[in-house]
């Protein structure tokens, strides 16, 4: 196991946590939810997705539920405090009694749409029997902590063939210029959809960020925004605490997926490691 302070959960990201784990354990693929892109703690709505709408449609239900609440937010922010709809008086509701206008206003910018991942989630961990008793041994033979074989769940819910939108491929999502750092990508083989040369090659990069950071927080962070961005970002603030780093980093680069990858990480190897309470007896894949 993990010793604790290899991964620490401060109670200062609990909030960021838990809304993950409702991601990935709560709310299907079918939904997802409304939120602040800075205070997860501030979920306006689930939003449930139409049967039969996809693509560009799916986008435009989420753009009016988004449009809906930055509406009332920006009518919030005017200091309208009576006469308020019950709706008006919800969305004010999840805010400090002593809201100011600005916060209101600045919330009506980061109304965001998460996709709800729990049935995917659930195939994933069922998927994982195949490959992750190779991962862990990898991983003690490496002399790493185990916990970092929950990483796929996060980047690719297990899956070894797939394709993200940006090109990156594979278990453990390999962009081509990282993953030809560690394996053969080429025009005639692709290493990166081999779960067994990806999972060294993965194990090798997570060594070699921690190994530049000096922290496991800033290593797993790496793997989303590069070691030499976290070691910067370290250096920036003159911290290597992840939860001032979370905060109060600004960068170009440092957006809301990097922001959020290590409590998507401790979010996926809490349900991950609790399989059973959040889905249920799953009968792993057999160990290929």
């Amino acid at each position: 196991e993990a010793a604790p302070s290899d991964f620490p959960r401060p109670a200062a990201l609990e909030r960021d946590v838990t809304f993950w784990k409702r991601i990935y354990s709560e709310v299907g693929t079918d939904a997802g939810l409304l939120h602040d892109t800075r205070n997860l703690g501030i979920v306006y709505e689930t939003t449930k997705i139409p049967t039969g709408l996809s693509g560009r449609s799916r986008e435009r239900h989420t753009d009016k539920r988004k449009k809906h609440y930055k509406a009332i937010l920006l009518k919030l922010a005017k200091g309208k405090r009576s006469g308020l709809s019950r709706e008006e008086k919800r969305v004010l509701a999840l805010f400090p009694k002593d809201v100011s206008n600005a916060t209101l206003k600045r919330s009506a910018s980061r109304v965001r749409f998460q996709l709800g991942q729990a049935n995917k989630f659930r195939s994933g961990v069922i998927r994982s029997g195949a490959y992750k008793p190779y991962i862990l041994k990898n991983l003690r033979d490496m002399d790493l902590p185990l916990e970092l074989a929950n990483l796929p769940h996060v980047e690719s819910s297990y899956t070894p063939n797939v394709y993200s939108r940006v090109g990156a491929a594979g278990l453990w999502q390999f962009t081509r210029s990282t993953g030809r750092r560690f394996m053969r990508v080429d025009s005639v083989v692709d290493e990166r959809l081999d779960p067994y040369r990806a999972s060294i090659a993965a194990a090798r990069l997570l060594e070699q960020n921690y190994r530049v950071t000096g922290s496991w927080p800033l290593a797993i962070t790496a793997y989303n925004h590069g070691a030499s961005g976290m070691r910067r970002a370290a250096r920036k603030l003159g911290t290597k605490d992840i939860t001032k780093i979370v905060r109060n980093y600004k960068s170009r680069t440092f957006g809301f997926a990097s922001r959020n990858f290590y409590v998507e990480f401790l979010a996926a190897s809490e349900v991950a490691n609790n399989a059973e309470k959040y889905f249920g007896p799953p009968v792993l894949d057999r160990p290929i």
